[in-house]
């Protein structure tokens, strides 16, 4: 069987058409123009990519979605979205692509997503307990336990970003957009060039980068004490720095006997996690 899986992101909406294992038989983007097309456009966007994926890959037995801002994940709602999405807070998303592509269809956020993408098919597999930590312009996570996300009381949980620390929140203080402050450069990837080139600025930041999402780490440890605690985000393609440094903040920080049986791994899937997941999440409901 086979899924026509969407990932909504600011800049561009991705999608594939995955089998029921999360084999991708065919993937694209098309750019998602919330300026020029407004966010109610979207759900007729997402019916043309699940008529394009079914020319070229034959019928679709549902639709995965998985979408930024706060989702109703059972009801299939937009609960509230930012400002890059004005007009999409209430959105009846999973109700208007039905009506579109009379195919059912489950919608979830996308960090979650990531998350239990992660979870199912990339660095947490196999583990009963994961905690996503996704680290870009903001900060965002996921929990993860037998292979299930918990959402909580008001659909927040996992929401790792507004962890208060001693001189803000964690994605205030830990985030590529602080980060960008603190050196004055205008990408992430600027910032480790001038780290290799000797910089102390850029290495100082990055080091203080770590120690505080090191922090949100402690804490998801003495809250879930996961198997898993898996790094995602751009920024977090530099393994070979974070992965030491995230280690040995958390070793200073926490008694051994809370790290035992846990471990940090770097997310697998790349940009293929958000439809991943969603398809994930599907499945689970539809079983």
């Amino acid at each position: 069987m086979k899924y026509a899986c969407i990932d909504i992101g600011g800049t561009s909406i991705k999608y594939a058409m995955l089998t029921e294992h999360g084999q991708i038989l065919m993937q694209d983007q098309i750019p998602t123009n919330v300026e020029k097309d407004g966010s109610g456009d979207i759900p007729r966007k997402i019916a043309a990519i699940v008529c394009d994926l079914q020319d070229e890959c034959g019928k679709a037995e549902g639709v995965a979605v998985c979408s930024p801002g706060l989702i109703d994940a059972e009801r299939g709602e937009v609960i509230f979205a930012g400002a890059n999405f004005p007009g999409y807070s209430g959105m009846k998303l999973r109700e208007e692509i039905v009506a579109l592509t009379n195919l059912p269809c489950t919608v979830e956020n996308d960090v979650n997503a990531a998350g239990l993408g992660e979870s199912w098919l990339g660095a947490g597999k196999g583990a009963r307990s994961a905690f996503c930590v996704f680290v870009g312009t903001g900060i965002g996570g996921a929990l993860v336990l037998d292979g299930k996300l918990v959402h909580g009381a008001s659909a927040a949980a996992g929401e790792i970003g507004f962890l208060p620390l001693a001189a803000g929140s964690l994605e205030e203080m830990a985030s590529v957009t602080a980060l960008l402050k603190k050196t004055g450069a205008a990408t992430g990837e600027e910032v480790f060039k001038q780290a290799r080139n000797g910089d102390e600025k850029a290495l100082a930041a990055l080091e203080d980068m770590a120690r505080k999402i090191a922090c949100g780490l402690a804490g998801i440890c003495c809250i879930v004490n996961p198997e898993v605690l898996i790094m995602g985000g751009a920024v977090m393609s530099q393994q070979e720095f974070f992965e030491p440094r995230l280690d040995k903040y958390l070793r200073e920080m926490l008694p051994p006997a809370l790290l035992t049986n846990t471990r940090i791994a770097f997310a697998q899937l790349g940009t293929a996690a958000g439809f991943t997941g969603a398809l994930r999440h599907f499945l689970q409901k539809h079983k």
